[in-house]
């Protein structure tokens, strides 16, 4: 599957890892796959609770659910595996040559790529998306990452299909391939390149301004709020063209209406609510899938720009809150069992970079609430007559906004944190409304999000905990940390991520929740979803097909 950034994604993420298969009904296997049939899911299958889809344009979105649905249309310039390496078949880099000093990468694309009008897939498209990049600066949601554009002082375009890149200083490859390269998803220049930047904003969401693609499919429709209509790029020149006529993303938002919508047939694939888990036998029909926890992680955020909740810049009561909060209960009583236990800013699955620590607390926990308790006090915090603890004059509390339908887990974490005297008052906002309170003007009238976040496959993260990050939306600022992460794309072998990773989990800038497992529930004659939903957060609906008898 090809790796999409996922910025602010809402609570609370799955990607395919475990694929424990079981079944509502049984049915004779079908071994050849057929062609036609529609199938109706909605967005973040897999990957997190839905929402809707407001833009297809890689340029210009942020949010998980936009990036999967701008993911079919466009093939991105490296395509990677759910075991961090690279598949050149799907990539359009068919090869990327790195200098002795590690600061010239040469990349050669295939020459068989062809857009959807018959024009060839060029370095023009790729050096399109670069400028476009250095024009949007931070209004490009990963802006800075893998040192695109910020570490680059050359961009040269050799020919057709070979291009040059030089960077400031020597980096890891892997670093830079993963993260940087990534990033450069080729788009339609011949057709875009005399389109403002207003006039990209303005077409968004328009399935006719998108009618040229390079990937497995095309936008056919578009209804704001209601649903998006995919159907098969018939001029697609890579393999695994799809199998479905049709692909529909419906926008449900609550889990009543998701499970609703799975036991009447309005919709065919989903992930099954965790607080509906015990009417999943009233499913007829349907298969299972577990999958997850996707590579990102969970966390309740702060904004530390806001005065009113000052006591955020004491690590000692973010690492206390750490200590308050019994994981494994939450996973128990909100996965229903189904979840791994995190504490730091790299999933816990697949293992690669996790540190020694990070490791430890994972099997261990890090429950302690008289260790909690200890840390208040220290940092001054005394209880008041109501049990919230207090300093001069102000109540140690703050107000956590959530999506829709996902405060069961933060009713759980609120009785946790006030057991030591903090007081964590609850607020459901639409997901749409959480963005643009944390990332709009009034950015600084919030204390708290319960949301998630998806990570670069070389999850160094500047760009989220750096001073003055891109998508450091909470203001957060640390030198130590800041020099850390500087040390990550340029050092070899793995110290480096380790000590970032273990000063986070010392520190706890955001605090890290439990990563979970999300159970797909798919009507039964549908097949293909191990490939389609991959361990890393991928979505490849192409592979889905209905079995002919069954249709």
């Amino acid at each position: 599957m090809a790796l999409r950034y996922r910025i602010a994604r809402a609570v609370l993420g799955g990607g395919l890892y475990a694929l424990a298969a079981s079944a509502h009904a049984t049915h004779a296997p079908i071994l050849d796959p057929v062609h036609g049939g529609t199938v109706v899911t909605v967005p973040g299958v897999g990957l997190s609770p839905p929402a809707a889809v407001n833009g297809f344009n890689p340029l210009l979105i942020s949010s998980a659910f936009d990036q999967q649905a701008a993911g079919l249309l466009y093939q991105p310039l490296v395509w990677v595996t759910r075991r961090f390496h690279i598949n050149k078949t799907l990539s359009i880099a068919r090869r990327i040559t790195v200098s002795p000093g590690h600061r010239i990468f040469t990349v050669t694309l295939w020459r068989h790529w062809r857009w959807s009008d018959g024009v060839p897939v060029t370095t023009a498209d790729v050096a399109y998306t670069y400028r476009m990049i250095q024009r949007l600066g931070p209004q490009f949601a990963n802006y800075g990452v893998g040192g695109i554009p910020t570490d680059v002082t050359s961009f040269q375009v050799l020919g057709p299909y070979r291009l040059r890149i030089t960077l400031k200083s020597p980096v890891n490859p892997h670093w830079f391939i993963l993260n940087g390269l990534a990033l450069l998803t080729p788009l339609p220049a011949a057709a875009w390149r005399h389109v403002s930047i207003t006039g990209l904003y303005d077409h968004l969401a328009d399935p006719r301004f998108f009618r040229i693609v390079d990937g497995p499919f095309r936008l056919v429709s578009f209804v704001a709020g209601r649903y998006v209509t995919f159907g098969p790029n018939h001029r697609f020149t890579g393999p695994d063209k799809p199998y479905l006529h049709r692909l529909v993303m419906r926008f449900l938002h609550s889990p009543e209406s998701i499970f609703f919508g799975l036991k009447t047939g309005k919709i065919q694939i989903a992930d099954l609510p965790h607080k509906l888990f015990p009417g999943r036998r009233t499913l007829r029909g349907f298969r299972e899938r577990t999958v997850g926890p996707v590579w990102g992680f969970n966390y309740l955020g702060f904004d530390y720009a806001n005065p009113a909740i000052a006591f955020v810049h004491d690590a000692r009561v973010r690492v206390a809150m750490m200590h308050a909060i019994r994981q494994r209960l939450l996973i128990r009583v909100q996965y229903y069992g189904q979840g791994v236990r995190d504490y730091g800013p790299i999933p816990p699955r697949p293992p690669t970079y996790l540190s020694p620590l990070a490791r430890h607390l994972e099997h261990t926990g890090a429950y302690d609430p008289r260790l909690a308790r200890r840390l208040l006090r220290a940092a001054g915090w005394r209880r008041g007559a109501d049990g919230i603890r207090e300093k001069g004059g102000h109540r140690l509390a703050f107000t956590a906004l959530l999506p829709p339908g996902q405060v069961r887990g933060p009713t759980l974490i609120k009785d946790m944190l006030a057991k030591v005297g903090i007081d964590m008052r609850l607020r459901e906002k639409p997901f749409n409304e959480i963005v643009a309170m944390t990332q709009g003007p009034d950015a600084t009238k919030w204390d708290a999000i319960y949301l998630a976040w998806g990570l670069s496959v070389y999850p160094s993260a500047r760009n989220i905990f750096g001073c003055g990050g891109a998508n450091n939306f909470y203001h957060y600022c640390s030198r130590r940390m800041d020099a850390l992460l500087d040390a990550v794309p340029t050092a070899s072998g793995k110290g480096a991520i380790y000590r970032y990773e273990d000063y986070f989990i010392k520190t706890q800038p955001l605090l890290v929740l439990p990563g979970q497992r999300h159970v797909i529930e798919a009507r039964a004659d549908i097949h293909g979803l191990k490939r389609t939903y991959s361990s890393i957060g991928g979505f490849e609906p192409q592979y889905l097909w209905i079995g002919r008898r069954d249709r």
